[in-house]
């Protein structure tokens, strides 16, 4: 998170209703999710859980969606964390820009994700494997 803290990211938050308070702690999930120096949205925070314990369906996903992030920017910016949104818009242009095209994700400072392994030392969620590292969707 940036230097501005939870307090006033509360009151940064713009939403008038009885669930406010589910509102201000969805932004801040969101907020924990802004890359503040880059305004890249990484889509979440951990690598290669499975889709079931067991399964060997697990993805790095440490990474910015774009389409994803899309999503989260019009939220923020509904609900007033403008600052946020803006910057994920000018991150995102600034990478297109340089690549000559947008890409369907990012890594955290705008490079292409490196290509997919699987590390056969590590052990996943609840022994779930194959563990990878990279996402071979990039590709």
């Amino acid at each position: 998170m940036d230097g501005r803290g939870v307090a006033t990211l509360d009151d940064e938050v713009h939403y008038d209703d009885p669930a406010r308070h589910l509102v201000r702690r969805s932004a801040l999930r969101l907020k924990l999710l802004d890359h503040s120096t880059t305004g890249a949205i990484v889509a979440v925070a951990t690598s290669s859980l499975p889709e079931h314990v067991g399964g060997v369906r697990n993805w790095d996903y440490r990474y910015t969606w774009v389409r994803d992030a899309a999503f989260s920017t019009y939220v923020l910016r509904g609900i007033g964390l403008l600052s946020e949104a803006d910057a994920f818009l000018r991150w995102t242009l600034t990478c297109a820009e340089r690549d000559g095209k947008p890409s369907i994700m990012y890594t955290l400072v705008g490079g292409q994700p490196g290509e997919e392994t699987e590390d056969p030392d590590s052990e996943g969620w609840s022994g779930s494997a194959p563990v990878p590292w990279g996402n071979g969707a990039a590709g």
